[in-house]
């Protein structure tokens, strides 16, 4: 009979740390199709937003009882063509200023994560922007979405940061702004 209980204990024991494992294991998700990717801005006469539902990437994210508990790597990859306004001319000067066909890409790769409070996380990375890369602090928030997770978050960045000129049109009489946001909204599938 004391056989039999040790033996049991065992298994139980060998299940609670299988079962632990399971909850607190790192898993590994990626960018979930048409992600809203959206970078808004001001000029002198309006302002304006252009939007991406295209992006590849993947995080490397652990979660316990539903929730984020640490974040140990995001990457994003965006096609700088697949930002629109729905206006063409602005369209094609926001890619000129953004050197597109000599870096056809932004990507973010992050550098630290922190939590912030609750579901609110700081990530720190590298943002690439028309060949230039600075550090960048996005404020992220997670859910619990499915099997996946859902993320929104933004960040303030200024063109001239990333030796961009803010485009100007109709003769220079129609100037963005230097500054703009960065908004996020996507969900990342597990691919475990």
């Amino acid at each position: 009979m004391y056989k039999h209980l040790k033996l049991t204990l065992f298994f139980l024991l060998v299940l609670i740390t299988v079962h632990g494992v399971q909850v607190f294991a790192q898993q590994t998700y990626a960018v979930a199709p048409k992600p809203e990717m959206k970078v808004s801005g001001t000029s002198t006469i309006h302002d304006w937003d252009m939007v991406s539902e295209e992006a590849s990437g993947k995080a490397s994210i652990r979660l316990s009882a539903g929730k984020v508990t640490a974040i140990q790597s995001v990457e994003i990859i965006m096609p700088v063509k697949s930002l629109k306004s729905g206006k063409g001319p602005m369209d094609k000067n926001a890619y000129n200023a953004l050197k597109e066909a000599d870096h056809p890409e932004i990507t973010f790769k992050m550098l630290e994560a922190h939590q912030d409070g609750g579901s609110d996380w700081k990530v720190s990375g590298r943002l690439q922007i028309a060949g230039e890369t600075q550090t960048v602090p996005f404020m992220v928030q997670f859910s619990r979405e499915g099997e996946g997770i859902s993320l929104t978050g933004s960040a303030d960045v200024k063109l001239t940061d990333f030796k961009v000129d803010p485009p100007t049109a109709v003769f220079g009489t129609i100037k963005t702004g230097d500054e703009m946001t960065i908004s996020v909204k996507m969900k990342l599938n597990s691919v475990n």
